[in-house]
């Protein structure tokens, strides 16, 4: 009787979560029906068409934090992290994909590569290697729950449930449509999401034009200046520049991002998937002017992490407007969630339990999680929130080094190297924010980056064996 209530409460919202949620089933259905080995359940079967590879990679980039944390910022800060979330960071991503993702696709193809621990692994000859960046990137849960909290409190407040339901339900469902159908079932939903996303992104855009018509925003952020004194991440020009672009380049290394270069059969199609994924990122950068469009309609006093809330109730006051904007941002976390969930399950089936990958452990793998997921998201820890905004960067600043290495060094390559880059690079990057010395997550990795890579170069000319390694013709 109380759902009854609710659902006569909010027909506009439960009407349209439940056509989003029957579309995401039936496309997850259709990738299931494709998925009956290891290698489908991570990958696919490796000839995607690129237009679902590319918007599967557009909607991963752009996760909700795109759409409801990174507006309250610009709010805030002006100028300075309107720039610092769009130009630098696009640059660094194009850089990034167009730099490593070829050759990952070509030297993942000689070892049959499933993942990146898997390729690691094959590239440095070492299951010990594999083994450590499969544990590692396990702890993206915190990243998961990070999601999870988000999804949350959305569901709450739009559907009116309880929180601790909305988690429950989130955790079960983008859990189950993702291993049933696995590489498939994330690419299918992930191209229905990003057209989602695409569409609001274009509307929350297009909500704030009469600033642009009366130039009252140029002149606002006009008045911000291209860096923001005090900011914790845009506080000198180096942060609004050089660390988005550096961290861009090097968040392509992600394991729910490089390997989508595994997706696709050829370098044209390769090309085509990260045309189509930064394009589509680009648009979904859009969003950002929300925050832009709040200085000039909203109070100067309103918490930044209430921003996006307060202008998208303004900017759109109907019942099915608002109820869409509230899909849009949960497609744009589920997005991000369920690319995710395919690469530690994949990792940890294929890699911790090397010749062991099937399926059915692929599942067991997403269960458990799913468990420690709902745990740990009903009453979130502040250090799990401070680790899913740490970690990933560590994670990033580690797996970089030995992929740089592993990509553009001919020679074949010991586990001893790989193993000194990540140590290196987790070092410094905890190092400098645990002191206190470093409070920008993104500084901290870029200097374990200035540190790590060149440790892995030099470890891996001075470790290798004098046979060179018989590399893939490109």
């Amino acid at each position: 009787m109380q759902l009854l209530t609710l659902i006569a409460e909010r027909p506009f919202a439960w009407g349209l979560f439940a056509v989003y949620l029957i579309i995401t089933s039936v496309l997850a259905y259709m990738g299931g029906k494709k998925t009956d080995t290891s290698e489908g359940f991570a990958i696919g079967s490796g000839d995607m068409n690129p237009w679902v590879a590319g918007l599967t990679l557009g909607a991963c980039l752009a996760s909700s934090a795109t759409f409801v944390i990174f507006p309250g910022f610009v709010y805030k800060e002006g100028l300075a992290a309107l720039i610092g979330f769009s130009l630098p960071l696009i640059a660094g991503l194009t850089v990034g994909l167009v730099v490593f993702s070829p050759q990952f696709q070509v030297i993942g193809a000689r070892y049959k590569a499933l993942t990146i621990p898997h390729w690691l692994g094959a590239r440095y000859e070492s299951l010990e290697l594999r083994r450590l960046f499969s544990g590692l990137n396990v702890l993206n849960v915190a990243y998961l729950v990070l999601i999870t909290v988000g999804c949350g409190y959305v569901m709450r407040e739009t559907l009116g449930i309880s929180y601790e339901a909305s988690v429950i339900g989130i955790v079960a469902f983008v859990f189950a449509y993702t291993g049933f159908g696995g590489a498939w079932a994330h690419a299918f939903t992930n191209t229905a999401q990003g057209v989602i996303m695409l569409v609001m992104a274009l509307a929350i855009f297009g909500s704030g034009l009469e600033h642009w018509s009366s130039g009252a925003l140029v002149a606002d952020l006009a008045t911000t200046g291209m860096v923001a004194p005090g900011s914790p991440l845009f506080g000198s020009v180096g942060e609004v520049w050089v660390v988005p672009f550096v961290m861009g380049v090097a968040l392509t290394t992600q394991p729910h991002l490089l390997t989508k270069a595994l997706y696709v059969k050829d370098r044209r199609t390769l090309w085509q998937t990260i045309a189509i994924a930064m394009l589509s990122f680009t648009v979904f950068c859009l969003v950002l002017f929300a925050g832009a469009y709040a200085r000039l309609d909203l109070p100067a006093d309103i918490p930044q992490d209430q921003v996006m809330a307060r202008y998208l109730n303004q900017a759109f006051p109907w019942p099915w407007a608002s109820s869409l904007v509230a899909v849009a941002i949960l497609a744009a976390a589920m997005s991000t969630m369920d690319g995710l969930l395919v690469a530690i399950s994949a990792s940890v089936a294929n890699d911790l339990l090397p010749g062991r990958g099937s399926v059915r452990l692929n599942r067991l793998v997403l269960g458990a999680l799913a468990v420690v997921t709902i745990g740990i998201s009903i009453k979130p820890p502040s250090v799990v929130l401070l680790l899913g905004q740490q970690g990933v960067y560590g994670l990033v600043a580690a797996s970089t080094g030995p992929l740089v290495a592993g990509l553009f060094l001919d020679q074949r390559l010991r586990g001893a190297g790989g193993v000194a880059a990540a140590i290196t690079a987790l070092a410094v990057h905890f190092g400098l924010i645990l002191s206190g010395l470093v409070s920008n997550p993104g500084v901290a990795a870029g200097l374990a980056l200035a540190v790590a890579v060149p440790v892995a170069v030099l470890a891996g000319r001075a470790l290798a064996p004098l046979a060179p390694a018989q590399q893939p013709s490109t």
